[in-house]
């Protein structure tokens, strides 16, 4: 990481990424140019007279990268690698310093949400004054420019902030086992040191053993975390369906990602429950969801429309072999590497067959909701609330952007990072550029819905747009929900 890469050989790297991208991307001058894309690239190439570091070669060519405004495109910084006994070592010791607190970039603050660390004294609401005598607003203005939302879009550009600091971080200072921090809380500086904090195990309490055994109820946990996909470092499940107390016939789904679980018997059982309980209006959470399975978008559209229905166009590539460049093996152990060779050439096979050219000289990908398909005979017919910000982010805008058609749905929060047109994903190799080996991940298929606005390189806006202030977050107030059931319970009595 350190060693100077010749002026010769990072010209090269160049040339690489912008032979992938023109060969590769989809839509590459969507938000951009070619004449204004290849001017930046040109202005880097002069910009290169002497031998660079990966790091400072970084930091030159991801902000060409972002500029083409696809958020699921970006180049990477380069990480040192940590031996399996270095990993070891860190994982005896316990949770690093940096994730003992959930912090949130807020008006280029960092704040503290939650303190999961050993000292108590900080609150939440604690601004961030520095880490290691570094500010976080340095780190910012080192990486704001280094990746981009969907678009013209600029709300998401502080969450994605958030999500990265601890990368960023780290990307600065190395891997540490203690950090000095100094936070700002009712106007007083608070200075302390964060260590590596090894997790408390709970005892366990040996009780009475019951004459009936706890099989099923055991069983059946598991089975619902297999259905609902259940995240164990969260603790959360991807799908979840709730009531509100007050109001039994108001139920709120909050799908947190399209990623995890079983969806179809989880949108089966899902949709069944709101059937039987006679639920009369349903609230859809889409916030701080970043995407995942199209088939899932799909499915769960299925149930919140009446009508037969096309959601997706075909996906656009570049051509009938693009969607080889899968990335396979550099994601998968090698210990799987015989298995997949085998199965290598019948996904080749099956991508080839579902690529066609059209008249247009276009090449597009069959996807699962671009054919016509019936709404799922146990739909919801009730009224529906949209819950969207600035986190909700592919596969979610999809959902969003087809479900914007219909002029009953009330959409509540704010614009979504994703956009509303299209997303660049479906398949999201991971390209390694030869001499710097910086990581560059490129989206193969332009997946467009077939509802479109006029509105270009913007996300879904919201009917009323509701955004929650750092003190709604630190005490835990929902204002988009409030609203919600308010504005339902006033109609419902008109």
């Amino acid at each position: 990481m350190d060693t100077p890469i010749s002026k010769e050989k990072l010209l090269a790297d160049i040339n690489f990424v912008q032979h992938k991208l023109e060969k590769l991307h989809p839509s590459l001058y969507t938000y951009i140019s070619k004449e204004q894309f290849n001017t930046k690239l040109d202005s880097v190439r002069l910009a290169i007279d002497k031998p660079l570091t990966s790091k400072d070669f970084f930091f030159l060519l991801s902000p060409i990268v972002a500029s083409v405004h696809q958020g699921h495109m970006f180049l990477s910084p380069p990480f040192k690698k940590i031996e399996a006994k270095e990993q070891t070592r860190l994982t005896k010791l316990g949770i690093g310093p940096l994730s003992q607190f959930d912090l949130e970039w807020i008006n280029y603050k960092l704040y503290v949400l939650k303190n999961k660390s050993s000292i108590k004294a900080i609150v939440a609401g604690a601004e961030v004054i520095s880490i290691n005598k570094v500010p976080p607003q340095k780190i910012y203005n080192k990486y704001r420019n280094t990746y981009s939302s969907d678009g013209y879009n600029t709300t998401y550009l502080s969450r994605g902030f958030s999500k990265r600091f601890s990368t960023y971080f780290t990307n600065e200072m190395g891997v540490n086992d203690s950090l000095a921090y100094v936070f700002k809380q009712n106007d007083s500086l608070i200075r302390c040191v964060i260590h590596r904090q090894v997790l408390e195990k709970k005892l366990k309490v040996k009780t009475a053993v019951s004459a009936t055994p706890k099989l099923k109820p055991i069983k059946e946990n598991k089975k619902k975390q297999r259905i609902y996909g259940y995240d164990p470092i969260s603790k959360a499940y991807s799908k979840n369906l709730s009531f509100v107390l007050k109001d039994s016939s108001i139920a709120i789904l909050k799908v947190k990602d399209f990623s995890k679980g079983n969806f179809r018997k989880g949108y089966k059982e899902i949709f069944s429950t709101l059937k039987q309980k006679e639920i009369k209006t349903l609230i859809l959470d889409l916030r701080n969801n970043p995407g995942g399975r199209v088939a899932e978008a799909v499915e769960l559209y299925s149930y919140l429309t009446d009508k037969d229905f096309v959601m997706l166009q075909s996906a656009i590539v570049t051509s009938k072999t693009s969607l080889w460049k899968l990335g396979l093996f550099d994601k998968i152990p090698k210990i799987i590497y015989p298995f997949a060779a085998a199965f290598y050439p019948f996904y080749m096979g099956f991508s080839t067959l579902r690529t066609e050219k059209n008249s247009k000289k276009v090449f597009s990908y069959s996807l699962v909701g671009s054919k016509k398909r019936k709404c799922n005979p146990n739909h919801f017919s009730g009224k529906v609330y949209v819950i969207i910000n600035v986190g909700s982010f592919s596969a979610s805008c999809l959902v969003a952007s087809s479900l914007k058609s219909n002029k009953n749905i009330t959409f509540v929060g704010e614009e979504t990072g994703g956009g509303f047109n299209s997303t660049v994903a479906g398949l999201l190799p991971i390209l390694k550029l030869p001499n710097s080996k910086l990581p560059l991940r490129i989206g193969l298929m332009d997946i467009k819905t077939t509802n479109q606005t006029e509105v270009i390189g913007h996300g879904i806006y919201p009917d009323k747009e509701i955004i929650p202030t750092l003190s709604d977050k630190l005490e835990n107030k929902d204002p988009e929900m409030d609203w919600i059931i308010k504005d339902n319970n006033f109609n419902n009595n008109l």
